[in-house]
């Protein structure tokens, strides 16, 4: 056996042995030393503190936790911790590890003790399996926790950081947070839930995701049942269900959608996509692109909505004059085929002035001459005061 091989199996707890030792528990600490992991051992949200790693007997905690609230009042019903599915999402990955052995050299799961009572906090898929195995004891990160919120936030936390045990989803997060802001927990205040998703997702998710954990957690149902959401794929069928289709009646008027976020690309994407419909024998009156807003986020999704489509009008205009500057004379003719027709509505609030089955056009009415932000709430041109 090699060198590297020999301390491979020195992290590797074989199947076949039923309870886990002192040595072992010395091991597990050598692998995963509390002092290099500030963020599971020592910064610790709110008054959570850790006390040691310990083994412990296999039933001598408690699976089932309230739901968040004061540790102090003990009351409410009983929850899987951190997950709303129950089972992690990697399951099968964990048990399939275990199978091979149990590896010293990962984080161990937590015990969280709250209310002078002993509650498993992390490691329910690894538990599970260690009983199937016939496991007397397990290795454990064991620690003390004021209240509920505190024992909640961890397990999230800790999820992340014990691989290859089941990463925390969006939803587990945003499950948390809700009920962190119905148990009084946390405020309904956007900076609040951002300031609390960071600390939990920190470098788990994109800055994209973040924010759409962040909008969902602060708008909750209201965002879906308000605003429109469009990608790609609903923003053609906003298209084709609405009427705007291509060549009706052998008009040649022809549609494309575009995302606001492709503000760069629109112009050219607009120009290979004219060139393929002529290179197809077609007769092209009229290119009219249409731009969707994708999914609104923020404390205010319609002024959301508002600047998105006046930043991309307004890049395309810029976009469109620097390249007429840079390839043609000033006395050449615009052919005007391809036009920034207008906009998916998104607002259901505002379908009296904008309703949901027609685009929000941008060669009639006010925003013919005005961008959004030259409008006042009641979309009427804001007066200059002398």
């Amino acid at each position: 056996m090699t060198t590297k091989e020999m301390a491979f199996a020195s992290m590797i707890v074989t199947v076949d042995t039923k309870t886990f030792t002192k040595d072992h528990l010395e091991q597990s600490t050598n692998f995963i030393n509390p002092k290099f992991y500030p963020e599971l051992y020592k910064q610790l949200y709110g008054n959570l503190k850790f006390i040691d790693r310990r083994l412990m007997d296999i039933n001598s905690f408690v699976l089932d936790t309230p739901t968040i609230s004061d540790a102090k009042t003990n009351t409410g019903g009983v929850s899987q911790t951190a997950r709303i599915l129950g089972e992690g999402v990697n399951k099968d990955q964990v048990w399939s590890s275990l199978d091979k052995g149990y590896i010293l050299s990962k984080v161990p799961p937590s015990v969280v003790r709250v209310n002078g009572v002993d509650y498993l906090c992390n490691g329910r898929t690894r538990h599970g399996k260690l009983i199937l195995q016939d496991k007397t004891n397990m290795i454990v990160d064991y620690y003390e926790a004021e209240t509920w919120d505190e024992f909640h936030f961890f397990a999230i936390l800790s999820n992340r950081a014990s691989e290859p045990e089941s990463p925390h989803t969006l939803m587990d997060v945003k499950h948390y947070c809700d009920q962190a802001i119905k148990n009084g927990a946390l405020k309904k205040d956007w900076n609040d839930i951002s300031t609390r998703v960071n600390a939990i997702v920190d470098g788990a998710f994109s800055a994209v995701k973040k924010k759409k954990i962040v909008s969902d957690i602060y708008h909750g149902d209201n965002l879906s049942e308000n605003f429109m959401a469009y990608d790609e794929k609903t923003s053609q069928e906003f298209l084709h269900k609405c009427g705007y289709k291509d060549n009706i009646n052998n008009n040649g008027i022809y549609y494309v959608s575009t995302a606001s976020s492709f503000h760069g690309k629109a112009l050219s994407n607009a120009a290979k996509c004219y060139d393929k419909l002529t290179s197809q024998g077609k007769s092209v009156k009229e290119l009219r692109v249409i731009v969707h807003t994708s999914t609104l986020e923020g404390e205010e999704p319609m002024a959301c909505w508002r600047r998105r489509i006046d930043k991309f009008r307004n890049k395309w205009n810029i976009l469109k004059n620097q390249m007429k500057a840079a390839w043609f004379t000033s006395h050449a003719k615009e052919k005007n085929v391809i036009q920034l027709y207008g906009a998916t509505p998104a607002c259901i609030e505002l379908s009296h002035k904008f309703p949901m089955d027609k685009a929000v056009l941008f060669d009639k009415g006010t925003l013919k001459e005005h961008f959004f932000e030259d409008l006042d709430e009641n979309f009427n041109p804001i007066q200059n005061e002398e």
